[in-house]
């Protein structure tokens, strides 16, 4: 019996905590609503100060993305509040792995959303079986079969350990106008995954001596680049671990901008120069784009040679990345992906080639291979890019300087002392990348995706995958 009113308690608890908030009635629209019915959903219950910030149309992307990433979410159960967070325990009916869906909202009534995010539940399924190699490639091959079939990932993906490649394959389409399907040697946009080669290339001039860390950025460029303020106190050491406190180009204005003028670095001067400081350099850390694409300025400046021509003759070409480059959209170029997303204008698949800049900067907007980044973690671990000493500088954590805890100098930083995981991640409009270098196993994983908001399930699945592999 009192097993029996146990059992009523806890259904009847939970059956109250979905009555209450918004996320009953938010999954209902993310399972069954169209691009209409999700438009008019987040106009009536996103925040004001959000839709004033962002604006509309970026929210409906976000969740229409999020809809063909993850499908239908199955609820488990509706989890207790957490600061003001409404949470809800789901299992994605498209990749078959569990999450907590996270919605946030205003603190002020009526209390609308902010935002909503789906983060990995805790909830961990124990294996003792040890996967061999075939098992790994083959459980890989399945999941990310089923999720082209469903139009949640197309991209590449290469796992290696070592020198042993244990998975490479491709789904979807690189062009689906045409049914150009991907290849391992696509060329996928990298987004900001471009940051770790300009950190290097100006870790290697300061190994030179060209260059140090306390230099100051008013040395290597005219102060018609400046914005207003402290800028000139702005050293080398701060745009490498984002402690500048200089901003985001990709901005309103960039937004606005004829993209086919950003063939140079020189064309990013307007939207630089007006942006005022966030904060004083040095005292805080805020992820700059602005401060990347100065750090390349720099090594043009001290090279004497183009951003990407420098890059190419010091780590393209001695990482052997054959396939790699900034290469100009309006040029042709082989075995190059199209990037893809949904959006609030379209029922169908938008081309994300009119938002970008014609060529990649110093920030990110780079083309890649799978094979390409895995030959880069290679020469970058062998220390052939660069001394062990600023190697091991590059992926450590720089928080003395203000820095985040997670990112050493153009290196995101992840895992623990016996499980370090390095790399970088690239997003933008039809791009989804990640490298992750994992230096106490030996494991190597690149995801490249010509599609919005696809790499963190398969992601978390190469993870789980590689934690279950037999030596």
């Amino acid at each position: 019996m009192k097993k029996f009113f146990l059992i009523v308690t806890l259904l009847l608890s939970n059956s109250l905590l979905a009555k209450q908030g918004i996320a009953p009635s938010f999954i209902e629209v993310f399972n069954q609503g169209s691009r209409l019915e999700v438009i008019d959903y987040l106009s009536n219950n996103m925040s004001k100060s959000r839709i004033e910030r962002y604006g509309i149309d970026n929210h409906v992307g976000v969740f229409l993305n999020s809809q063909n990433t993850f499908g239908n979410l199955e609820v488990i159960k509706f989890l207790p509040p957490s600061n003001g967070n409404e949470r809800v325990e789901v299992l994605s009916k498209n990749n078959k792995l569990i999450y907590n869906l996270i919605i946030n909202k205003d603190k002020k009534s009526p209390h609308k959303i902010n935002y909503f995010t789906l983060q990995d539940s805790e909830v961990q399924v124990i294996q003792n079986h040890q996967l061999s190699a075939k098992e790994l490639e083959q459980e890989l091959f399945i999941f990310l079969k089923e999720l082209g079939a469903k139009d949640a990932f197309s991209g590449a993906v290469l796992v290696a350990r070592g020198e042993d490649i244990l998975f490479k394959g491709t789904v979807g389409y690189a062009n689906k106008r045409w049914k150009l399907k991907n290849k391992v040697d696509t060329k996928f946009s990298l987004g900001s995954m471009n940051k770790m080669f300009t950190a290097i290339s100006a870790l290697q001039l300061i190994e030179k001596g060209q260059l140090k860390f306390e230099d100051k950025l008013s040395q290597y460029v005219d102060k018609s680049w400046l914005p207003e303020g402290n800028a000139k106190s702005i050293t080398i050491r701060q745009l490498l671990t984002h402690t500048s406190g200089l901003g985001n180009f990709f901005n309103n204005d960039f937004n606005k901008s004829n993209k086919e003028v950003y063939r140079n670095l020189d064309a990013y001067k307007p939207l630089i120069s007006q942006m005022p400081l966030l904060f004083i350099p040095g005292t805080r850390n805020r992820y700059s784009n602005s401060g990347m694409l100065m750090l390349g300025l720099v090594v043009e400046k001290v090279s004497g040679k183009s951003y990407y021509k420098y890059v190419r003759e010091n780590i393209y070409n001695k990482a052997n990345m054959l396939n790699s480059g900034s290469f100009e959209l309006d040029s042709v170029t082989a075995n190059m992906a199209s990037g893809y997303l949904k959006r609030m204008h379209s029922d169908n698949w938008v081309d994300s080639i009119y938002t970008r800049a014609i060529k990649g900067s110093p920030a990110g907007g780079g083309f890649s291979t799978v094979e390409d980044l895995y030959h880069f973690a290679l020469a970058l671990t062998r220390y052939q890019l660069l001394s062990k000493r600023l190697t091991l500088e590059a992926y450590s954590e720089k928080t003395k300087y203000k820095s985040a805890f997670w990112y050493g100098y153009g290196f995101s930083i992840s895992g623990d002392p016996h499980n370090r995981v390095i790399g970088h991640g690239g997003a933008y409009l039809g791009v989804d990348a990640r490298l992750d270098i994992h230096l106490d196993s030996g494991f190597t994983v690149v995801i490249l995706a010509n599609q919005s908001d696809v790499v963190a399930p398969v992601r978390r699945k190469i993870n789980e995958l590689i934690a279950r592999y037999g030596s």
